[in-house]
């Protein structure tokens, strides 16, 4: 929501900071290449002092610079700020993942991820049309009141009702409290590095081992090309939708983002349970002994079917001047890939690397964040040489060509796995289970 909401007031910060809308896609580009540092720094972090104080630390943080956000009598300190708050928000991108895969058994990974993702990017959706009808009658620093409000309450809701979900190998675990609420207090040795600090710079570079791994570098890939795909839809729907013909203010341009948002609603339902079941009956076809954690991507054929041509009708729609209605249904089929892409890829490598599925979410939400980076930043310039439908059919072709490249993983995966299980550390290597 914090990210994406301000789209909706690009309007009224272009009128008051006098910039236009290559600096104000920087308000969006730089703070998502922000989660993406979040994730290398917090993930370390939380394996040292435990993922509980990592995200009290950065949620702190995040409601700071949101604080922050609101007194910006800049462009420059309006940017810095977000950009800093979303360094706070990156903790959540790859210790949630890794809180699921402490809590969850393997059949419900992807139901799982798909209701975080679900509630990931539906603020990325909702946010918006939240933001457009509070920045239309207060103003755009009331966007950031409401999400300092929202980040207390939900810094509240984190102190009472989340607890340390670490665990360390057998015999160094903490003794538990005696009570639920004299645990939430206890923060001592909540890490799981017995060497404490001075551990962190090797936790820090573990992830970087997964670069060599596949499976994670197409994760990162796909998700951060599709995510891209939406930051597209989010940063041209203000230049197009404000002027003629169809002179939107930022209420009509939430309304168009909740649009947006069933896609997300129609994906869940279908991107979470149907992966877990599609795994399961291929895992009964083949009759093998081992769990084969690639049966679940042939799921991928829907967004590749649906998502792509729903970024060309949009971009279609909106060049020709057509109706609202038939661009926000092709924005929602693009949307939709953010709940079914990541509910399969990440179920993936937190099936196949249970053990360090942590790390891997470390270098795919990174890569994930600096793909979709590279693509926001790079919009207005490929825009100006291409316009806008020839850069779409560019990206359309890019998201086809990625979510290609899981064909032969679906088949090769174990065997990949196997050829690079010496990547992953010892405690990893433990738990891999690979089919051959």
């Amino acid at each position: 929501m914090y990210t994406a909401g301000i789209t909706t007031g690009f309007g009224e910060l272009a009128m008051e900071f006098h910039v236009g809308n290559s600096k104000l896609t920087d308000t969006v580009s730089y703070p998502v290449m922000a989660l993406g540092v979040g994730n290398i720094i917090w993930t370390p972090t939380a394996a040292i002092l435990g993922k509980r104080p990592t995200i009290i630390t950065s949620m702190l943080i995040f409601l700071g610079c949101c604080i922050w956000s609101i007194k910006a009598s800049t462009f420059d300190s309006l940017t810095a700020s977000r950009v800093v708050a979303c360094f706070g928000a990156g903790s959540v991108e790859s210790l949630g993942p890794a809180i699921i895969a402490d809590m969850y058994m393997e059949r419900y990974f992807a139901t799982s991820m798909a209701v975080f993702s679900f509630f990931l990017s539906g603020g990325a959706q909702v946010g918006p049309m939240i933001a457009g009808f509070l920045i239309t009658a207060k103003g755009w620093r009331w966007f950031f009141i409401l999400c300092a409000i929202l980040i207390g309450a939900n810094l509240l809701l984190v102190l009472f009702f989340l607890p340390e979900t670490n665990y360390r190998p057998s015999g160094l675990n903490q003794p538990y409290a005696g009570s639920y609420w004299k645990d939430l207090v206890n923060f001592k040795n909540r890490g799981t590095e017995p060497a404490g600090v001075v551990s962190w710079f090797r936790r820090f570079s573990l992830p970087f081992r997964f670069i060599l791994v596949p499976q994670a570098l197409f994760a990162a890939a796909s998700y951060g090309v599709f995510l891209g795909g939406i930051v597209m839809i989010s940063t041209f729907s203000p230049q197009y939708f404000i002027p003629p013909p169809y002179l939107f203010k930022a209420s009509g341009l939430g309304l168009f983002s909740l649009a947006s948002a069933l896609g997300i609603l129609v994906a869940y339902p279908i991107a979470g349970p149907f992966t877990d079941w599609l795994s399961r009956y291929l895992g009964r076809r083949s009759r093998s002994e081992f769990h084969v954690p690639e049966y679940r991507m042939p799921a991928l054929i829907i967004p590749f079917i649906v998502a792509p041509p729903g970024l060309l009708l949009f971009s279609y729609t909106i060049s020709e001047g057509r109706s609202v209605y038939i661009a926000a249904i092709g924005a929602a089929l693009q949307v939709s890939s953010v709940t079914f892409v990541p509910s399969v890829v990440l179920s993936v490598m937190v099936d196949g690397w249970p053990a360090a599925g942590s790390e891997a979410m470390v270098l795919i939400n990174a890569g994930k964040n600096l793909v979709a980076f590279a693509i926001t930043v790079s919009l207005p310039s490929w825009q100006a040489r291409k316009g806008l439908v020839r850069m779409t059919w560019e990206m359309v072709a890019i998201e086809w060509a990625v979510l290609a490249l899981g064909l032969p993983l679906y088949f090769a995966g174990p065997w990949l796995r196997q050829k690079t299980m010496w990547i992953v550390h010892e405690d990893a290597k433990e738990q891999l289970q690979v089919g051959n």
